[in-house]
């Protein structure tokens, strides 16, 4: 606020002397002194009393005993004034008054109050409402006694106090020492929130009010090219949010129901990837557990969930959560990508058959963390290392190849290989022509075209072009 730091604004050095004078040629009627102070004769001899007075470029008030006022704010005829210490009306400028004059017990130490250039304190205007008077490029708000008004201020030109202030508050006008009111900014308040149990709540939101002053309650706004999302209250929404449109007795899922604005320091809505511990609403055990996980959200704030999607070149999978999947999963998807069933395997229990009606989907960090890998990669599982394959391109890209491929055979992306003490190994297998054996080596490859080659157990094999076995056992075939 651009107010004066002194609490007189006329020099009135010059109007004493101006007073001095003209009752010193008057002393019969008008200006005298008396018991140390001024008074003022009409012309029929009489005091005058509780009215204005000018002498020179100047107004003096005389009290209902007729003395001089000095120093004090004057109430007459509805209206406010204040006289410095020389008595002479105070016009065009701020003053501070010390709030020790008035018996209200939430006073701050000083009030202050504008006086325009009749010399009359800005004040509510009749109807009550309130109204912002621009000072020195500030909008502010007086009560009825021309009193500054500050912090939250509702529409009936009234100051609002207690703990649910900032609730009920409609225009936020700063510190007593202030009272610029808050319009087309932010504002941190400071507030008390019994119902608030976030750890990380420090006691105080974000306000945003719009150009007339008033706080964004119940809505969506978008500032400065970012998206915020204000509670019934006018606070800035943090976290996870429950969209007023979800109607459903059940729980909704969270890509048409919750939408994430990020911290209470930000607030903004999440677009893009984003990553944090997911709602209570959202995953109970997640939220309990208090892992961070990634999501991403789309243009309109949605959360990705269940399905495979296409960011920046990469493929992620999200589940029905929207939590990134991580690591190697049985799935089942649908035409356009979305995930109907997923399982994550982490053990060679979990190996799906090469029949299964499922497929397998490798998401990890060769990259980029989450992204879908293609094409051959390891895979530590069980403390083991297997060798995976999968499709590179077309409708399958990602899921791994379930057939003999590059004269390997796969199943749901395993490739299978002989131990490496066992030389080779007999895989019976069905390439879509019946079950035939096969016989592979440590590599994984197809041994082809060999006559009687033999294993770690002193055992001969024949095999065709196709690396099928023709003969096996422990004599030399002829």
């Amino acid at each position: 606020m651009r107010k004066q730091t002194r609490r007189w604004l006329v020099p009135c050095a010059a109007a004493l002397l101006t007073i001095g004078a003209s009752m010193t040629a008057f002393a019969a009627q008008g200006w005298t002194q008396e018991e140390g102070t001024w008074v003022y004769y009409d012309s029929d001899g009489y005091m005058e009393t509780d009215t204005w007075k000018k002498s020179g470029n100047n107004w003096y008030f005389l009290d209902e005993d007729g003395y001089l006022a000095t120093d004090q704010i004057i109430e007459h005829d509805d209206n406010y004034y204040y006289v410095n210490e020389y008595g002479a009306m105070v016009t065009n400028n701020w003053h501070e008054v010390d709030s020790a004059d008035y018996d209200e017990d939430d006073a701050p130490d000083t009030y202050w109050y504008y006086l325009g250039s009749n010399g009359k304190a800005y004040t509510a205007p009749s109807s009550g409402n309130t109204s912002f008077k621009t000072i020195g490029g500030g909008s502010y708000a007086f009560d009825s006694e021309g009193k500054m008004l500050f912090g939250w201020v509702n529409e009936d030109s009234e100051r609002v106090t207690g703990d649910d202030a900032w609730k009920d508050g409609l225009y936020y006008c700063g510190k007593s020492s202030d009272g610029s009111r808050a319009d087309t900014a932010w504002r941190l308040v400071e507030v008390v929130d019994d119902d608030n149990e976030d750890d990380d709540f420090d006691g105080n939101y974000w306000f945003y009010f719009s150009s007339n002053g008033k706080k964004n309650s119940d809505t969506t706004k978008t500032v400065n090219g970012k998206k915020y999302r204000f509670d019934e209250n006018g606070a800035a929404v943090s976290g996870w949010y429950v969209k007023a449109n979800a109607t459903s007795s059940e729980a909704p899922t969270p890509s048409s129901s919750y939408i994430f604005y990020n911290g209470a320091d930000e607030c903004f809505m999440a677009k893009g990837w984003f990553k944090t511990v997911p709602g209570e609403e959202i995953d109970e055990d997640g939220y309990d557990d208090g892992e961070a996980c990634w999501f991403y959200a789309d243009s309109d704030g949605e959360i990705v969930t269940s399905q495979i999607k296409k960011i920046n070149g990469q493929r992620y999978a999200f589940d029905e959560n929207g939590e990134m999947l991580d690591g190697l999963y049985e799935m089942t998807l649908d035409s356009s990508n979305n995930i109907e069933s997923y399982t994550e395997i982490d053990s060679e229990d979990e190996f799906p058959a090469a029949d299964a009606t499922t497929e397998v989907f490798y998401f990890g960090s060769s990259s980029k963390e989450g992204a879908m890998v293609t094409g051959k990669t390891t895979i530590e599982i069980d403390d083991e290392d297997y060798t995976y394959n999968f499709h590179k391109s077309g409708s399958s890209k990602g899921s791994g190849y379930n057939k003999i491929y590059d004269s390997c055979i796969y199943i749901q992306g395993r490739m299978l290989k002989a131990d490496y003490d066992a030389k080779y190994e007999v895989v019976t297998y069905d390439n879509g022509e019946g079950e035939k054996d096969y016989l592979i080596g440590t590599s994984g490859k197809l041994v082809k075209n060999k006559t009687n080659i033999k294993d770690g157990d002193e055992k001969y094999y024949v095999t065709d072009s196709d690396g099928v076995v023709t003969y096996s056992g422990y004599d030399k075939s002829e």
